[in-house]
């Protein structure tokens, strides 16, 4: 089961929507310069290892520096300047991964885009705000020091094996971006991560995680977060946006799609492993959630 391979809940969460990050490229640029991107739908990562600019995405700006990153959800287009002037080059039309604007060397930046199997936008994407910056003073950001100069070398040099550490360098890159976004917990919007950021209801929520099968009961939820029974339900409705027992349910379903489109458990082996007394109760509740068996679910995975 999930729990098992992935015993945290942030892993799980990331291998349910099948997160991967990918380098787009790095810029390095000098002058007076303004890149414009799309509106891609996809989590995108802009980490600055040199210099500074400014970016505006949806009605904010702000100023991104050298070990800072800014994170967008992709929802609306985002210009990065170092001159509010200067008319803006599509980011799209550059088509090499390395670009360079100007002669000088005074800015430099890597970028990744973060895809994500069907469901994964529900499970990622749509509990992250519009934009996050990662500013110097976030923990999380430390760790920017010492990788994005190992990302930048990976990318520049055909050394044996780079291809394999880049990737793994670029999804080390998204974990450390989210770990930002746990660090901030009132900057997240109600759903999934924000319970696992919110320091009293984390201890309830990793209980739910790492034993779905258990028929927990809101008494013992609302004992591990030290709340009473009243406070922890309406905290918990508050921070998930949906009450803590219909958050197993769908963590449960979560999973059972998963399991269905990536390996071969048996559905009664499956209803039995998520705590469900009979197949008959798992297969309606799979319906309710999803609109189909899951047998269904798994000969025809969903496209989107």
């Amino acid at each position: 089961m999930l729990a098992d391979r992935h015993p945290d809940p942030l892993s799980q969460v990331l291998a349910l929507a099948g997160a991967r990050c990918h380098l787009t490229g790095k810029l390095a640029a000098g002058g007076q310069w303004a890149l414009r991107f799309p509106a891609r739908g996809r989590l995108k990562i802009i980490a600055v290892r040199r210099g500074r600019c400014t970016f505006v995405s949806g009605g904010r700006s702000g100023e991104v520096r050298s070990g800072e990153a800014i994170v967008v959800n992709g929802a609306h287009p985002f210009v990065l300047h170092t001159d509010p002037d200067v008319l803006p080059v599509d980011a799209a039309t550059m088509t090499v991964p390395d670009h360079r604007i100007g002669a000088a060397d005074e800015f430099s930046g890597v970028g990744g885009e973060v895809t994500v199997e069907p469901g994964g936008e529900a499970l990622l994407v749509r509990t992250l705000p519009p934009l996050l910056h990662i500013s110097a003073a976030n923990p999380q950001a430390s760790a920017f020091g010492w990788l994005l100069p190992e990302l930048e070398t990976e990318m520049g040099r055909d050394r044996p094996g780079h291809g394999f550490a880049r990737d793994q360098l670029a999804q080390l890159l998204l974990v450390q971006v989210l770990r930002a976004y746990l660090a901030q917990p009132n900057a997240l919007p109600a759903g999934r991560l924000r319970v696992l950021a919110d320091p009293r209801l984390a201890p309830a929520a990793q209980a739910l995680h790492e034993n779905p099968a258990r028929p927990w009961q809101l008494d013992e939820l609302a004992r591990l977060a030290a709340m009473s029974r009243t406070g922890f339900a309406s905290r918990f409705r508050a921070v998930a946006g949906v009450p803590p027992l219909a958050y197993l349910t769908e963590w449960r379903m979560r999973i059972a799609a998963y399991e269905l489109t990536h390996y071969d458990t048996a559905v009664g082996e499956l209803s039995s492993q998520l705590g469900y007394t009979s197949e008959s109760a798992f297969i309606a509740a799979f319906k309710r959630a999803f609109g189909r068996t899951p047998l269904q679910h798994r000969r025809h995975p969903p496209d989107d």
